[in-house]
């Protein structure tokens, strides 16, 4: 079987490669989309996994989301996040810039979850090789295992 070629391959699918994720579909829009993927060894979407405490305050500016410094019009902003789960008034009245991280982590899963089509979870990268052409680097293949076992 000849291997699946990416435009892109994105290692973890932590907040950088949520926030790529996010440009590279934004982009997609105006100059035709990417054939991406991102692989995440962890089984679901879990950003900092067990380390969240409850009350624990995240120690930048809500406004440093994933989109809002680059695209303030995103619907993947966290004001949206917080609108569409019933809690833009509550947070506000907090008066606060500082989300909880595990509202935070539940604003990264939300964004992860639109994404599901471009990810796959359970899947560890082995190894990254450069694929040459007269000495040239033409591509990189990507090797991974997946919870299955399968290469």
């Amino acid at each position: 079987a000849s291997p699946i070629v990416h435009d892109l391959i994105g290692v973890g699918f932590g907040p950088s490669n949520l926030a790529l994720a996010i440009a590279l579909q934004e982009r997609g829009r105006i100059q035709g989309e990417l054939d991406v993927l991102f692989l995440d060894k962890q089984a679901t979407y879990s950003w900092h996994g067990n380390t969240l405490s409850t009350q624990s305050e995240l120690q930048i500016s809500f406004l440093k989301d994933l989109v809002t410094l680059r695209n303030p019009t995103s619907p993947y902003s966290f004001v949206n996040y917080l609108k569409h789960h019933g809690r833009l008034v509550d947070f506000i009245n907090l008066g606060t810039f500082y989300p909880c991280r595990m509202e935070y982590n539940d604003y990264l899963r939300w964004v992860a979850g639109q994404f599901t089509a471009q990810s796959r979870y359970g899947e560890e990268v082995q190894f990254i090789e450069p694929v040459l052409h007269s000495q040239q680097v033409e591509a990189l293949r990507v090797i991974s295992r997946g919870s299955d076992g399968q290469q």
